[in-house]
This record gives C-alpha cells, structure tokens and sequence, in this order.
C-alpha cells in the first residue's frame, strides 16, 4: 500500500499521490498521462482526475503499479469496481493484463482471447482479482515469455492453469530451465495460422517476439514506441547480450506486416503496415548512425 507519510512532494494536493518507493518505470504515466507525470526518476501526480474516466484510468495505473506506490485518500470503494475492467480490451480479442511486477520492472505483460487456446504474453504479478478475470474468460493455454527479463509469477500461472510455456532455450537460467515447447536458434516458430514466434536476437541471447494474426506484433524489450517523439525506439542502453546482432534482427522485422505494436516497455502503438515499416527502417537509420 501507497503511504502518504512517504508522498512525493511534487503531488499536485488531492485525493491521488504517488510516495517516494516509486521506480520510475513509466507505467503509470503512461496508462494515466493525464493524470501522472515522471521527472527525475520519480512519478507524481500533475492534475486530479476530476470525471469518473479520469478517475479509472488513474485507478488502473494504482492496480498496475508494481511497487504500489500509488494511492487515494478517499474513494477507495471505486478500487474494486474497476479492477473488474482488467484485464483491459485494447483491440478486438487482445487485453493489457495490468498488475505489472517488480521483478519485471513493471513490464506490461499481455493475454489474448482466442477458439484455439488463450495466450497469456509476459508475466504479470500473481493476483486473485486477476485470476478470477481470467478464469472467467476460459483460462491460459499457453503462456508465451518473450525472454528472461519478464518472467515474473509465470510458473504460479503455469500451475493454476496447467498452461504450456513456450520460451526459448538461450534464456534458460535458474529461474526457468524447461518449457513444453521450446524454441531454439533463429528457427520461426508457427504455433497455428495465427501465432507465430520470431527469434529477435540481442536484448537477450534468447529474446522473441511474437506475430499474431500478421497484425499484432508482441516485442518484449526489443521494440517499443515513444509517444512524446512519435517514434520507434530500441533499448541500446538496456542492451544485456549485443547491440548489432540486435539491429540485424530488427531488420528481419521489415518482411513481416504489422500494424499493432504492443511492447513490454513503453506505449501500445497502433497504424498502418505501410507506417509502421517506414518508422521502424528510421529507426534503423538512426541506430545505425549512432
């Protein structure tokens, strides 16, 4: 729970506040831009939510925060109402599960709702409101990690579903050692005609993405989207295994059709194939320049 007694003293005053445990990972900024703002490494609150959507999108970063550094004075009733909105629609049959991890460093993690078996994408922390959500629409059949960064309460998902990991095997570690279907090399990995599994190599040895109905692209923490600037970007500083081998992967990306970009860090973006091949070759331009 958010402690007033540690409220960061950038808050605007009001029934919101962020304490000073927060790790600046951007979440709530960007599920509440409103209503959040980050400066300094640290979050804070900029503007009361002053309607009731306002107010939910706030309430969503609160559940999602993986450090619960957010809180509320009063309202706090409201809290459970809204946490029957996660996990929250984005497009169609596809959800942001919210309750982002520490472990993760409040990376989103992903569940998509389909005949063929649900996918849960990433791990989000384990939560019992978020459980019964799911339970509710039909379970996980498979729980994709696109590397060893997101992990998360993946196995206590795995146990209570009895879901299949898939994962590939250069980012076995101690925390993960099997998968029912493990990925291996640069080999394309196509699960059924909807899903397929790119290996994405350099933010990790083992990092992949996945490709879902050749529309949604889910990138983990090989390509994300910087709404402020409006562009594609990369994590070279974050870059654990190799930069080049990174931009070479990328660079297969280009063959592949996608309009829906959802990452692990940083903003869900949505445009056309056309727009979308065109950000991600300046992206390329840019990284290459550097």
């Amino acid at each position: 729970m958010a402690k007033a007694s540690r409220t960061n003293p950038d808050n605007l005053p009001g029934n919101f506040f962020v304490d000073t445990r927060c790790i600046g990972c951007h979440v709530c900024e960007r599920l509440a831009p409103e209503t959040f703002t980050l400066e300094n490494d640290l979050s804070y609150v900029k503007h009361q939510p002053d309607d009731d959507a306002l107010e939910k999108r706030a309430i969503i970063a609160l559940l999602s925060c993986p450090v619960f550094a957010i809180g509320m004075k009063e309202r706090r009733e409201r809290i459970d109402a809204v946490t029957k909105s996660l996990p929250l629609k984005l497009h169609e049959n596809v959800y942001f599960c919210g309750y982002n991890a520490r472990s993760s460093f409040g990376a989103s993690a992903y569940f998509i709702r389909r005949e063929r078996g649900n996918i849960l994408i990433d791990s989000p922390r384990f939560d019992r409101r978020l459980l019964r959500a799911l339970e509710e629409m039909g379970g996980i059949r498979y729980i994709y990690l696109t590397h060893k960064d997101d992990i998360a309460d993946y196995q206590k998902f795995k146990h209570h579903f009895g879901a299949d990991v898939i994962y590939h095997a250069d980012d076995f570690n101690y925390k993960i050692q099997h998968a029912e279907i493990t990925l291996r090399g640069e080999e394309i990995f196509v699960l059924d005609e909807e899903v397929t599994i790119i290996p994405q190599p350099g933010h990790t040895r083992g990092h992949t993405v996945l490709l879902y109905k050749a529309y949604y692209l889910f990138s983990g923490d090989h390509l994300a989207y910087d709404a402020k600037s409006n562009r594609l970007y990369a994590f070279k500083d974050f870059c654990w295994y190799d930069w080049l081998t990174q931009l070479h992967a990328m660079e297969r990306l280009l063959q592949y059709d996608f309009s829906y970009l959802l990452p692990g860090h940083g903003a869900q973006f949505h445009t056309d194939a056309k727009t979308m091949r065109k950000m991600l070759k300046e992206l390329l331009m840019r990284a290459s320049a550097d």
